[in-house]
C-alpha cells in the first residue's frame, strides 16, 4: 500500500496460482494427538512476535539405544528428556549473550525464526564414541570472544578448542549479520546427564542476513563401517534470503563458489575415508572425492546439490525391499508461490531463484510458465558461467493460499511405525504457520521424481485441530494476548510453528513452538468428509492477461454508512494484524513484525496519512489489496475476499484522517 517494504522470508506472498483438484477423492483422516511433554518456558513476553513463543522447540531426537530423547530450544538449551518422568534436564546451554549463563557470548537468538541453537545430531557411532554435532548462530559484530566460555560446563575441556576462519559468502557493502557454526562434541560418558569431554569447531559460514541459515544435518541411516557413506554428513544450507534480493546476492543459490542455498556433503572426522577424500581448506573436516564439483575450477567442493532457497529439513526414505539405496528428500521453503518437497540427487540444480516449484521466476519475482526447453546456466560465480543444465523439479508442492496451502512447509516423515496402520508408507508433513497437516502416498512421491515438471504427487489434508490445541495450551501455560505469537500472511495473526519428529520405532511426534509442546500422534481414523487430492498444475500456455489501468477504475460500491461499516469489519479481520487496529501503522500500534525488524526495513505503514506510494485513487488502492505487492509482506487477497468487499475496505480507508 504505502511505504512498501522489500522484505523477504518464508512468509512472502506474491502471485497465487489457481490449483486444479484431482477428480478422485479419498477418505479424509483425522489425527489424534496426545500431549507428551511441555518444555520449560523460555519466552520473552514483552511483545507479540515469535520471541514470545513459550519454547522454541526445533528438534526431538531419540538417542542411540532409545533410553532418552534429546530436545533443543532455539533460545539456547539442549535438553535431555526422560521418557518415563517427562522431565527436562539441561545438558548444554549455548546462550551466553548479554550476561546469560551459557557458553557463547556471541550467541544470536532474539530475532526469531531459525536463529539460535538450530540443530543437533548424533554421530552414527555415538554409542561407542560419544560424538554429536551442533549448529548455532552467532553475531560477529559482538565484541566478545567466539570461543566457548571456560568454567560454564565443568566437564568441558577447552584446551584444544580453536575457532576457524569464516567461509565468505558474497554480499553487498560488507554486510554479514550472522555466522553459523558447526561444532563436533565428544562426551566421554554419554550414559549420564552431564557433559564431560571436548569440543572442536569444524566449520564457520558467513550469513549476510540471518534468515534461512545452514540449519540441517543428517547421515545416511543405512551406511555401515566400510561403506563409502559411513559417517558422511549431509547439510542443508539456506540461502540467507539472498535469492529475493535485487542486487548481486540474488544468484548466490546458483553460484557454485558459495555454500548458501545448497546441500553440502562432508566427512566430519579427519580419520575417516582418508584415501577417498581430501582435507578441507580450514583443515577441520574432509571432502569426499566423489562429490560432484570437486574438479570444477572455482566451485566449492563441499557442494552436493544446489539452487535451493531454504532446504531446512532433510529425511531419508529407506525402502525395506532395497535398503542399500535410500532416497534423500528436502523440505524447501519457497518465496513467491510454492512450498515444495524435492528429491535430492548428486549434482542436481533445483533452479532457485530462476525457478520456484514448477514455474519460472523473473528477477522481479514474477511467476510464469517454464520454457519449453528448460535450461539454465551453470553459474560458477556472479559473472562466470559454464554451460547449461536442466533443473530438477519438485515432487510435492502446495501454494500460498488459504484454500489449499499455507505460508511455509514444515518437515515430515514417511511413516514406518506400527501404532498407526492408516499412515503406513505415507509421507506426513505440514505447514509451519497454519499447522495444516497433509500426507502423500510414498509411491506417488517417488513416481513424481521423473524429470517432468508437471508430475507432482497428490496430497491429502488431514484433520488434527492443531491450531485450536496450541491456542488452548498457550493460554493455559500463561501465554499473553488473544492470539498465538507471530503471524503469517496465510495464517494471519498467530503462528502454530509446527515441526515433526520420529523416535527409533518410527512413531510420529508433533512439535509446536507457540505453546512449547511435544505431542505424540496416537491414532488416525476416517473423518466425516473426503479429502480432495491437489493435482499437478495445468500446463500454462503463457498467455498474457490484460487489465484496465487501476487509476481508471471507479468504485462500484457507493460510499454509504453500510459500506463503510462493512469495510471496517473486513479491515479488522484481514488488515489490522499488520497495520494496527486504528490503521495507524505497525510502529504506532506496537505490533512491529520481527522479520521486517531483522531487515531494518519499514514496518506496515500508517494508512491514515496522506502518503500513497502506489497511487491514491480508489482503483489503485483496490488493486494493491487485490493483487498485493510482490517483494513485500503485503499479500494479495484475490480469491480470499470478494471484489465487492475489497471495494468496501477502500471506502473505509478513504474515511480515515491523519492522526496526530
Amino acid at each position: 500500500m504505502k511505504n512498501a517494504v522489500t522484505v523477504t522470508g518464508a512468509l512472502l506472498l506474491g502471485v497465487t496460482l489457481v490449483r486444479l483438484f484431482a477428480a478422485q477423492s479419498t477418505p479424509r483422516l483425522a489425527l489424534e494427538l496426545q500431549d507428551y511433554a511441555a518444555l520449560p518456558i523460555t519466552a520473552d513476553n514483552t511483545n507479540t512476535n515469535t520471541r514470545a513463543q513459550l519454547a522454541r522447540v526445533n528438534y526431538l531426537r531419540d538417542e542411540p539405544g532409545g533410553r532418552r530423547f534429546f530436545v533443543n530450544d532455539l533460545n539456547g538449551r539442549l535438553y535431555i528428556l526422560d521418557k518415563q518422568t517427562k522431565q527436562f534436564t539441561t545438558y548444554l546451554d549455548f546462550n551466553g549473550a548479554e550476561g546469560r549463563p551459557g557458553l557463547f557470548q556471541r550467541f544470536s537468538f532474539k530475532l526469531n525464526f531459525a536463529t539460535g541453537l538450530t540443530n543437533f545430531l548424533f554421530d552414527p557411532d555415538h554409542a561407542h564414541n560419544g560424538v554429536f554435532y551442533t549448529l548455532h548462530m552467532e553475531e560477529p559484530a559482538i565484541a566478545a570472544p567466539a570461543t566457548p566460555r571456560a568454567g560454564i560446563v565443568s566437564g568441558l575441556d577447552l584446551s584444544g578448542y580453536a575457532t576457524t576462519p569464516a567461509i565468505q559468502t558474497p554480499t553487498v557493502n560488507g554486510q554479514v549479520d550472522r555466522e553459523v557454526v558447526l561444532i563436533e562434541w565428544t562426551d566421554r560418558n554419554p550414559t549420564n546427564s552431564t557433559f564431560e569431554g571436548t569440543a572442536r569447531e569444524l566449520l564457520r559460514v558467513q550469513y549476510p542476513l540471518a534468515a534461512h541459515p545452514l540449519g540441517e544435518m543428517t547421515f545416511n541411516p543405512v551406511a555401515r563401517p566400510g561403506d563409502p557413506d559411513w559417517r558422511v554428513m549431509y547439510l542443508g544450507a539456506g540461502d540467507a534470503q539472498s535469492g529475493e534480493q535485487r542486487d548481486s546476492r540474488r544468484l548466490n543459490p546458483q553460484r557454485l563458489d558459495t555454500l548458501v542455498g545448497k546441500i553440502l556433503r562432508i566427512v566430519p572426522d579427519l580419520r575417516e575415508h582418508t584415501t577417498t577424500s581430501t582435507v578441507s581448506e580450514n583443515g577441520r573436516y574432509r571432502i569426499p572425492n566423489d562429490n560432484p564439483f570437486t574438479t570444477v575450477d572455482g566451485a566449492r567442493k563441499e557442494i552436493w546439490a544446489y539452487g535451493l532457497r531454504n532446504p531446512h529439513r532433510l529425511i531419508w526414505d529407506v525402502d525395506p525391499a532395497r535398503p542399500a539405496t535410500p532416497t534423500l528428500l528436502a523440505f524447501n521453503i519457497g518465496l513467491v508461490t510454492w512450498e515444495t518437497v524435492v528429491v535430492i540427487h548428486k549434482g542436481a540444480n533445483y533452479g532457485y531463484p530462476l525457478r520456484e516449484g514448477t514455474q519460472s521466476m523473473s528477477p522481479t519475482n514474477g511467476m510464469g510458465p517454464l520454457p519449453e526447453d528448460d535450461m539454465i546456466p551453470v553459474q560458477i560465480s556472479n559473472t562466470v558461467t559454464r554451460g547449461l543444465v536442466k533443473p530438477a523439479y519438485a515432487v510435492i508442492e502446495y501454494p500460498h493460499n488459504r484454500d489449499s496451502g499455507g505460508d511455509a512447509i514444515a518437515n515430515g516423515f514417511i511413516y514406518r511405525g506400527t501404532l498407526i496402520p492408516a499412515l503406513r508408507d505415507k509421507l506426513v508433513f505440514g505447514d509451519i504457520t497454519t499447522g495444516r497437516i497433509w500426507y502423500a502416498n510414498r509411491t506417488d512421491v517417488l513416481a513424481a521424481d521423473d524429470g517432468n515438471a508437471t508430475t507432482v504427487a497428490p496430497i491429502y489434508e488431514m484433520d488434527a485441530g492443531l491450531r485450536r490445541l496450541a491456542e488452548e495450551k498457550y493460554h493455559e501455560r500463561g501465554g499473553r494476548g488473544g492470539a498465538l505469537p507471530g503471524m503469517g500472511m496465510v495464517a494471519g495473526r498467530g503462528r502454530v510453528d509446527l515441526r515433526f519428529a520420529v523416535d527409533n520405532d518410527g512413531e510420529l511426534y508433533v512439535l509446536t513452538k507457540s505453546d512449547g509442546m511435544i505431542r505424540k500422534v496416537v491414532s488416525a481414523r476416517p473423518a466425516t468428509s473426503t479429502s480432495p487430492a491437489v493435482a499437478a498444475p495445468a500446463p500454462s500456455a503463457g498467455q498474457k492477461v490484460s487489465s484496465p489501468p487501476a487509476a481508471s477504475l471507479r468504485n462500484p460500491a457507493a460510499s454509504t454508512t453500510e459500506s463503510i461499516a462493512a469495510g471496517k469489519r473486513l479491515y479488522d479481520v484481514n488488515c489490522a494484524a499488520c497495520h494496527g487496529n486504528l490503521a495507524q501503522g505497525a510502529v504506532k500500534a506496537g505490533t512491529t513484525l520481527s522479520i521486517i525488524e531483522e531487515q531494518r526495513g519499514k514496518q506496515p505503514p500508517d494508512l491514515t496519512d496522506d502518503q500513497w506510494d502506489h497511487g491514491s485513487s480508489a482503483g489503485d488502492i483496490f488493486f494493491v489489496i487485490k493483487r498485493g505487492l510482490p517483494q513485500t509482506m503485503m499479500p494479495g487477497f484475490d480469491g480470499r475476499i470478494p471484489d465487492e468487499d475489497i471495494w468496501n475496505i477502500v471506502n473505509y480507508l478513504r474515511t480515515l484522517r491523519p492522526r496526530k
